[in-house]
Order: C-alpha cells, then sequence, then structure tokens
C-alpha cells in the first residue's frame, strides 16, 4: 500500500492556478440517500441511490490579484472547467468538473494571515469525470504532442471519451489541439477523435463528449497549430 503526502494538490478553474494559493482541498461526491423502507421490509431499512453531486471546498492564503479578483468576479458563475490532481504530475488521477463558484469567505484575526475558503459545486448534468492527466502545466510554442500518451481502456457504447483544457495567462495569439487515439503507446498509426480550438484567450475548454465504442485505448492532445507561446494542462477521461 502506497500512502500520498500531500505537498502539491493541484487546482485550475478556468485560466486560475489556485494551486500556489492553497493549502487546504476537499473533493467530496456524494449520492442522495433515498429511504424506500416498505412494510415486509425484514426489520432493516432499505435504501435507492438518488441524486449525485461533487462539491469541492478550497482554503488557503488571501491574494488580491488572482484570488479575490477572480473569486469575487465570478461568485455565482456556472459552468467553469475545474480540473483537481493530487500532483499535477502528467499520468496522475484527474478529477475534471464544471463547477459554480456559490460560496467565498475571507478575512481573519488581527495580526494572522489572511485566509480565504471558496466552495465550488458542479453546476451541469455530466457530474465529476475521473480521467488522467495528459499535459501537465506548462508553456508550448511548437506543433507537436503535448504532454504523453494515457492509456484509458476502450471506450464502450455505454460511455464518453471527456477533455477539459486549460490556457493560462499569458497567452500567444492562437492554438489549435487534437485529441488523438491509438491503439499503442507509439502512436503508430493516430486518429484524431476530436478538435479542440483555435483557443485564442485565456480559460477553460470542456470538450464536447464523443460517444463510444472506441476500440482504441490510448489517448494523448497534439498541437497542430500555434502562434506564440501558450501555457496550458489538459486532462482526458473515459467514463
Amino acid at each position: 500500500m502506497s500512502t500520498l503526502v500531500l505537498k502539491d494538490c493541484t487546482t485550475w478553474v478556468d485560466s486560475i492556478p489556485l494551486t500556489t494559493y492553497a493549502n487546504e482541498l476537499q473533493l467530496t461526491l456524494t449520492v442522495d440517500d433515498l429511504d424506500v423502507t416498505t412494510f415486509g421490509s425484514g426489520g432493516f431499512k432499505q435504501r435507492a441511490a438518488g441524486l449525485r453531486n461533487v462539491e469541492a471546498d478550497l482554503k488557503g492564503f488571501w491574494d488580491g490579484a488572482v484570488v479575490d479578483a477572480d473569486a469575487f468576479a465570478n461568485l455565482g458563475v456556472i459552468n467553469r472547467v475545474v480540473s483537481i490532481t493530487p500532483d499535477g504530475a502528467a499520468g496522475s488521477a484527474a478529477y475534471l468538473f464544471k463547477a459554480g463558484n456559490f460560496s467565498y469567505d475571507q478575512g481573519g484575526a488581527v495580526g494572522a494571515a489572511d485566509p480565504f475558503t471558496l466552495k465550488m459545486m458542479g453546476s451541469d448534468g455530466v457530474g465529476v469525470v475521473r480521467g488522467q492527466l495528459a499535459a501537465a502545466k506548462g508553456s508550448v510554442s511548437a506543433t507537436g504532442v503535448l504532454g504523453s500518451g494515457q492509456n484509458l481502456g476502450a471506450v464502450s457504447s455505454t460511455q464518453f471519451l471527456y477533455a477539459a483544457f486549460h490556457v493560462f495567462p499569458t497567452v500567444g495569439t492562437t492554438i489549435t489541439v487534437l485529441l488523438e487515439s491509438d491503439d499503442n503507446s507509439g502512436f503508430t498509426t493516430p486518429t484524431t477523435v476530436a478538435t479542440l480550438g483555435p483557443l485564442t484567450a485565456v480559460g477553460g475548454t470542456w470538450m464536447p463528449r464523443v460517444a463510444g465504442p472506441l476500440t482504441d485505448t490510448w489517448f494523448r492532445f497534439k498541437v497542430s497549430a500555434i502562434t506564440g507561446t501558450f501555457v496550458v494542462a489538459g486532462s482526458i477521461a473515459v467514463q
């Protein structure tokens, strides 16, 4: 058994990298517990699973230029693209969802470091998907493979392929990114599954999900066109 020590938990909200402002993160996935107990149950409660929900609570130290500017301006704004990973490294688990900022607190006792608390809640019917970080946050200024291929398994006829992509400050002029698949890690015969862009501004992009079946098991990002330098990150999921 390997125990994860939380040192570099990564949270991206659209174009905002909140990682270095936070020191506490709680991702909560819940399903409503519905009591459907009837007579003749044998003396035990019966339950059914109801509506699902995803929430992320972030705590850290207040910053006016990034934390406050974004949290204040986007309070109540829904369907922002959120990606959370335990360490921000390519290949690590990634939790992707679209959320709204519904609660923002800041301020504390005299002499203390000014804290903040931000609560984000899922705001669309897709909910949360679990995949892998395919492209860790970094700069790109040339076409070619972005990050590394991830083995996510085939997409069955009842599943979908998802991707979340973040463009952080500062940006170049334009970037277009392909999502490719193949049946081997070398991507000797890649197939373009979807296209993200052209992207010309900071922000988060939630790729329209691609319905299965897809028999390929490996997936990656590839930059097909770019002008200037961009700082980006992206994750891919099958669910």
